[in-house]
């Protein structure tokens, strides 16, 4: 079991808001906030899962731990250390510390780069090693990814690989640093089932091998069972349930998580086959921005209640925890 003083990244009451842009007639845009108040903790070693519907805020998460957008309110500490409004080589270091791989390699690589030249470039930037030693570091990182023999791989550019490699590029140039955490932007959305299960292995392998602790962002939770240790679920910038992978998803309680393996597919059927049953089909007509940021979805929700005001995330058992006010403990 790990405990506190093993987080390698540490996320307290972080809230992202987009500020709206001027609408017609001098009318002021609306403000959009993605993620409201959000934290949990991420152990040394492990695979930590963040899954949620599209729009659900898991992205945003993920851009802001790198730096690549900015916090509008919270704290984000990398081993002990306040990461937020780094600047100069504090910023430099913490960038080689962390690497993020993103959902579309193909968008994320430079078409007019060779993979050799793509995945040395951190090396380049952080200065590590000389022309000789980088030649070896990318051909290890290449090989350890599934690009084999390397040397066939070096000179080919992207427009001239597979899917599935351009995604092992995209992870060989955020590991050739071997850095300290990696965040995995839902890496195998775009692959089909096979390609994926390879993919989902080598981040295994990375987390085993070089000891590189991960968050995995995806919309599937039978791939966060697979890879993650343990899953934090999303909705609307709002953490509904967090806990044990095997737990979340084997005895899910928050009616959202519910929801989400009820829209698993479910092979062998011709209809659709609800366990759970707590998705509205008609959204509820809402007014306020009080209750549950689930309520006007929630077939199971307690009218006044969950209507007035918002739950916090109570533990369940252990390390589960639950923002519902129908969960018995909660």
């Amino acid at each position: 079991m790990n405990t506190q003083d093993e987080s390698v990244l540490k996320i307290r009451d972080v809230t992202k808001v987009y500020k709206g842009k001027g609408a017609l007639f001098g009318a002021s845009g609306k403000d959009v906030t993605a993620l409201d108040r959000v934290s949990f903790d991420i152990f040394k070693g492990e695979i930590f899962g963040l899954v949620g519907e599209s729009g659900s805020g898991k992205t945003t998460v993920g851009r802001l731990i790198v730096g690549l957008e900015d916090v509008s309110s919270g704290k984000i500490f990398l081993n002990g250390r306040e990461v937020v409004g780094l600047k100069g080589r504090a910023r430099k270091e913490f960038r080689s510390q962390v690497q993020m791989i993103f959902q579309d390699p193909y968008q994320s690589l430079n078409p007019q780069r060779a993979i050799y030249d793509t995945v040395s470039e951190p090396l380049k930037i952080h200065g590590v090693g000389n022309a000789s030693t980088k030649r070896d570091l990318v051909r290890e990182i290449l090989q350890s990814v599934g690009l084999s023999p390397p040397d066939d791989f070096l000179f080919k550019y992207p427009h001239r690989l597979s899917g599935g490699q351009r995604q092992r590029v995209a992870i060989a140039r955020a590991m050739v640093l071997k850095p300290t955490f990696v965040i995995a932007d839902e890496p195998t959305s775009m692959l089909d089932a096979s390609i994926s299960a390879q993919i989902f292995n080598i981040l295994l392998d990375m987390r085993n091998r070089l000891d590189v602790t991960q968050m995995f962002i995806t919309h599937s939770l039978a791939a966060a069972r697979y890879l993650c240790d343990r899953v934090a679920v999303i909705y609307r910038g709002n953490l509904m349930e967090i806990g044990s992978a095997e737990e979340v998803i084997r005895n899910p309680k928050h009616p959202y998580t519910q929801a989400l393996l009820d829209a698993v597919p479910k092979f062998g059927h011709h209809r659709d086959v609800s366990r759970y049953g707590t998705l509205l089909i008609k959204d509820r007509d809402v007014a306020g921005e009080n209750g549950c940021v689930f309520f006007p979805r929630c077939a199971v929700a307690l009218e006044d209640r969950c209507a007035g005001s918002r739950p916090l995330l109570g533990r369940v058992s252990g390390e589960h925890r639950v923002a519902c006010f129908l969960v018995e403990g909660a």
